[in-house]
C-alpha cells in the first residue's frame, strides 16, 4: 500500500506544479494586459498623487512603458521634469525607439525652463563629452556639432538655477572645457548666461536625479 501511495504521488505533484505553472502564466498575462490601461502601481506608496514620482518608481523597475505613459500627458503640457524623462526615455531606447533628436527636442523644451539636469545634459551633447558610469556618452557626438561655447552656457546656466549636484557637475565641466577654449569664446558664452532668460518661465523641478542606472534617482 505505501508503494502505491508512493506512485500515486509521484504522478500527481508533477501534474500539480505543471497546472499552478499554466495558472500563474496566464494570470501574469491577465495583469499585464491590464497595466497598460489600469495602471496599478505595487511599488509604490498607493497615497502618491504625483504621476511623474509614479512614474520613477515603475522607471526604477524597468517599467518603461508605463513610466511613458505617465510622463508624456504631463511633458505635453509643460511640466518639465516629465519633459527631461521623456528625453531620456528616447535617447537611451528605453520603452520606445531610440531617437537622439527627439530626445533632444525634448530636454531643449525642459531645460527652457531651466529643468537643472537638461541644461547639464544639452552641456554634455554640445561639448562631447560622457557623464561617468551612465549612458550619457557624447564623446563620438550626438547629433549635434561640437560647439563649446553653446556647451559653456548650458553649463552655466545650470551652474546658475541648479541645485548643489548640478551645480558642482556644471562647474567642473566648464572648467574642463575653458581649457580648449579662448577668452574670447568664453566671455561671448558669459553674455549668453547672462542675457538668457526661461522661456515661458522658470519651472519648479523636483530636484529628483534621474539617470540610466540600477540606481535611477536619488532623492
Amino acid at each position: 500500500m505505501q508503494y502505491e501511495y508512493s506512485k500515486y504521488t509521484i504522478i500527481v505533484i508533477p501534474v500539480l506544479i505543471a497546472a499552478l505553472f499554466f495558472i500563474s502564466c496566464t494570470e501574469t498575462k491577465e495583469i499585464g494586459s491590464q497595466l497598460a490601461e489600469d495602471v496599478p502601481n505595487p511599488v509604490s506608496d498607493f497615497t502618491e498623487k504625483d504621476n511623474y514620482k509614479l512614474g520613477l518608481r515603475w522607471y526604477q523597475q524597468g517599467q518603461y512603458n508605463i513610466a511613458k505613459k505617465m510622463w508624456l500627458p504631463m511633458a505635453r503640457n509643460g511640466d518639465c521634469d516629465a519633459e527631461y524623462a521623456i528625453g531620456l526615455l528616447y535617447f537611451d531606447g528605453l520603452g520606445v525607439r531610440r531617437n537622439r533628436e527627439e530626445a533632444l527636442t525634448w530636454w531643449g523644451r525642459a531645460a527652457g525652463q531651466a529643468q537643472p539636469q537638461a541644461l547639464n545634459s544639452l552641456g554634455v551633447v554640445y561639448s562631447h563629452r560622457s557623464v561617468p558610469y551612465t549612458r550619457l556618452n557624447c564623446k563620438r557626438g550626438c547629433g549635434e556639432p561640437k560647439d563649446l561655447i553653446e556647451a559653456y552656457k548650458w553649463y552655466g546656466l545650470a551652474e546658475k538655477y541648479g541645485p548643489p549636484r548640478e551645480v558642482e557637475f556644471a562647474q567642473r565641466s566648464m572648467n574642463r572645457i575653458s581649457i580648449d577654449m579662448s577668452n574670447e569664446e568664453i566671455d561671448k558664452a558669459k553674455i549668453l548666461i547672462k542675457d538668457w532668460k526661461p522661456n515661458p518661465s522658470k519651472c519648479t523641478s523636483r530636484d529628483l536625479f534621474i539617470v540610466s542606472l540600477s540606481q535611477t534617482f536619488i532623492p
